[in-house]
């Protein structure tokens, strides 16, 4: 029994740190913390569940007030985590694994350009998906290693990205707030006969190219052409950096200029397009 329990917590330390950077040591921590009172309780089931909840709610306060004056410290700051403002997040899961950290000019630029969104279209919200982790953690000659500074999946996230989601119609045709998935990624839009198909020639070879968009249930929400071009049309004319969109959708969109498509390395950007807001 003591041998699962181990590789029960080396599996849940794995995956909280490569969903949050810092996850795995909170547990760790909350490991340590929990031996000094765990006597107390002489029921088991009371101490699973006091274990269990204790955990939960002792990761969510290093989340939410140990971390962001930590993360500061290297000037970077989560993005709003509240869906009541202009800039809002497609799921709150992505700040409480803290995967919503940017530099603060960045988050300056993209709340101004979210605002300046929303006043036009008072209904709708600028919606971002992965950013970065709270702390920039680089090896010497090599940046971006992934869970100490490149936030997995996404090997290039360094603290000045941000992945924006598209803009969907509800079953009434009108704009919504929601997404196909319900966090954004794997809400894929196929190219159309006349557009080129990068996903013909990537799925072979990539494996996780359309990993989510095959695996990730998803709701039959249409793409809405005309706004989610008008939010990228935006944020490029407010950002002199590339914006990276699958050529498909540039072609859709009839974009030119600052834009290109990730390859087949990265994963699909037919879902969102991922911004530079800062370098």
């Amino acid at each position: 029994m003591k041998v699962l329990n181990i590789l029960g917590i080396i599996l849940l330390f794995v995956l909280l740190t490569a969903l949050s950077q810092v996850g795995g040591l909170i547990l760790l921590l909350w490991i340590l913390l929990y031996q000094f009172f765990k006597k107390r309780f002489k029921n088991a089931w009371v101490r699973r569940a006091v274990n269990v909840g204790g955990f939960m709610v002792f990761y969510l306060f290093f989340m939410f007030v140990i971390i962001p004056p930590l993360a500061r410290i290297q000037d970077r700051v989560p993005l709003p985590m509240s869906k009541s403002g202009a800039l809002v997040p497609v799921t709150y899961w992505t700040a409480i694994f803290g995967r919503n950290y940017i530099e603060s000019v960045g988050r300056a630029k993209l709340v101004t350009i979210a605002e300046a969104f929303v006043k036009k279209h008072p209904n709708l919200k600028v919606k971002y998906m992965d950013c970065n982790y709270p702390f920039r953690i680089n090896i010497s000659g090599d940046k971006n290693t992934w869970i100490l500074e490149g936030l997995l999946p996404h090997i290039t996230h360094d603290g000045t990205k941000a992945d924006i989601a598209l803009i969907y119609n509800d079953a009434n045709g009108k704009p919504m707030n929601e997404t196909p998935t319900f966090f954004g990624y794997g809400s894929s839009v196929d190219p159309q006969p006349d557009e080129t198909c990068t996903p013909c020639n990537c799925d072979s070879k990539n494996w996780q190219y359309s990993f989510m968009y095959r695996n990730i249930p998803r709701t039959d929400y249409p793409l809405n052409n005309e706004l989610s071009t008008e939010l990228i049309k935006l944020f490029d004319r407010n950002l002199p950096y590339t914006i990276f969109l699958e050529k498909h959708l540039q072609q859709r969109f009839n974009l030119h200029g600052n834009f290109s498509q990730a390859g087949c390395e990265s994963v699909r950007h037919d879902d969102h397009f991922h911004v530079t807001l800062c370098q």
